[in-house]
């Protein structure tokens, strides 16, 4: 090994030390700044908590995505523990990972540009952003970017692996995993789909087995939910804000995909896929882009010239727009002193509330959530999925204590505005007291606490 590098150019030397030190330093970036935030991590962080002590998704309550991210959260529960700050660590791990493997297949390819690939992509402002959560985007992207490159190694067993994997971790992916299978047959690779079939279903079967009596709850949660779910952001403010961030690169690889139509179908298709997923689907996240940007990286690749000193610069105001504007967006700071409250009431009830905060407090306060309600994202009531009435009542027969992300606003006569997605407003006016209430940083709302009980 060592005199295979001696033999190495003084160049490819230099190409090589560029690519570790982009990892690292990026790397160490980001650990320096962990911090648990609002959002769905915490949510997946308690369902992997969860399935060690017998919980199991769709058995035991609503997951709206197939299961494979929260079995391999309650993986790295084994070697993290109770330490719910190391989880962060992961996204920005599997983005690394990401980052080599499009390295190591565009050196495959011979592209002379191969190692500006870790720094295209970790300091993007896309990745740098949505790599602060656990979504299971990131791990999307890892597992697509091995399947591609198992694929080209001629490993297809291991290439239906790595996309049955990301399928179960995320639906979205679809797209991408049909056109490949469809340039794989316009091509009459048929033994090589032989080998990728065995590996995707067998995969597929293996995780799905340990939920194989949930069959009709998995249909319910997996296919109805997805399509009977009301759109959610704006779509078209979402994408005009990818484009003002990515702009530079999304226009070098459409100029990539032109200039590389001959030779790169295996990332083109894929890329035109979920372009066109992403512009039908009306309940879009600006995460979901993360899946994207890595095959437009791959293609802006494909050009040469003087236009990548530009982007240099270009890159360089992203990375500063994303530590000075967006970096400190989501911290929960004070979970741990929300939960240490939450310790201090006299009753034992349950907790319920926002899957944004709620799971992550019942983690810190060992208090379980009511109903094994985890995911209370607002789109699952609304596609009735859940019973929003119904779950309410229950909660106020049992006694809970709610947990909401909520804003005052007393000079309209308004109080406690924020809750309504995931509990019932009647109910909660009956019934619901608030006890105490915690400043969220950089905003103007609170973490409310309410007990709320039929008295």
């Amino acid at each position: 090994m060592l005199s295979q590098f001696k033999n190495l150019e003084r160049k490819e030397i230099f190409k090589i030390i560029f690519v570790f030190a982009t990892v690292s330093f990026f790397v160490i970036f980001k650990f320096s700044h962990l911090a648990l935030r609002f959002g769905d991590t915490n949510a997946y962080l308690y369902m992997a908590d969860g399935l060690w002590k017998g919980l199991m998704p769709y058995r035991d309550y609503f997951l709206a995505d197939p299961p494979f991210l929260v079995i391999l959260l309650a993986f790295f529960k084994l070697i993290f523990g109770k330490s719910l700050i190391l989880f962060q660590t992961l996204p920005i791990l599997f983005e690394a990972g990401t980052a080599l493997v499009i390295y190591f297949l565009l050196k495959k390819w011979a592209n002379p540009l191969a190692f500006l690939a870790p720094f295209v992509l970790l300091f993007s402002f896309t990745v740098l952003s949505t790599s602060d959560y656990i979504t299971g985007v990131q791990l999307v992207v890892f597992l697509s970017a091995l399947a591609i490159w198992f694929w080209e190694k001629e490993r297809f067993v291991l290439s239906g692996l790595f996309w049955s994997l990301a399928l179960l971790t995320k639906l979205y992916v679809i797209p991408a995993i049909v056109v490949f299978i469809l340039l794989a047959l316009f091509k009459k690779e048929y033994r090589q789909i032989w080998r990728f079939s065995l590996g995707f279903i067998s995969t597929a079967i293996v995780v799905f087995l340990p939920f194989i009596g949930s069959t009709g709850k998995i249909f319910e949660y997996l296919v109805v939910h997805q399509f009977s779910r009301p759109m959610g952001n704006d779509k078209w403010y979402v994408i005009r804000f990818f484009f003002q961030k990515e702009y530079f690169i999304l226009l070098l690889g459409f100029f990539g995909m032109v200039w590389s139509v001959s030779k790169r179908w295996i990332i083109i298709l894929p890329c035109l896929a979920m372009m066109y997923f992403f512009l039908i689907y009306k309940d879009l996240y600006y995460l979901y882009f993360d899946s994207f940007l890595f095959y437009v990286v791959i293609l802006s690749l494909e050009l040469m010239g003087f236009l990548w000193l530009k982007y240099i610069v270009f890159m360089t105001f992203s990375f500063f727009d994303y530590y000075n504007n967006f970096k400190n967006q989501g911290l929960f700071v004070n979970s741990s002193l929300v939960g240490d409250y939450i310790r201090t009431l006299p009753n034992n009830f349950d907790l319920y509330g926002s899957h944004e905060l709620t799971p992550l407090v019942a983690l810190e306060s060992n208090r379980k959530l009511f109903d094994n309600q985890i995911d209370t994202n607002t789109q699952a009531f609304a596609s009735k999925a859940l019973d929003l009435e119904q779950i309410s009542i229950k909660a106020v027969n049992s006694g809970i204590y709610l947990l909401a992300k909520v804003q005052d606003f007393p000079e309209y006569g308004i109080n406690d505005f924020g809750y309504s997605g995931y509990f019932s407003e009647s109910v909660f006016k009956r019934f619901c007291k608030r006890l105490k209430d915690f400043p969220v940083i950089y905003s103007n709302e609170k973490v409310a606490v309410y007990k709320c009980k039929v008295e």
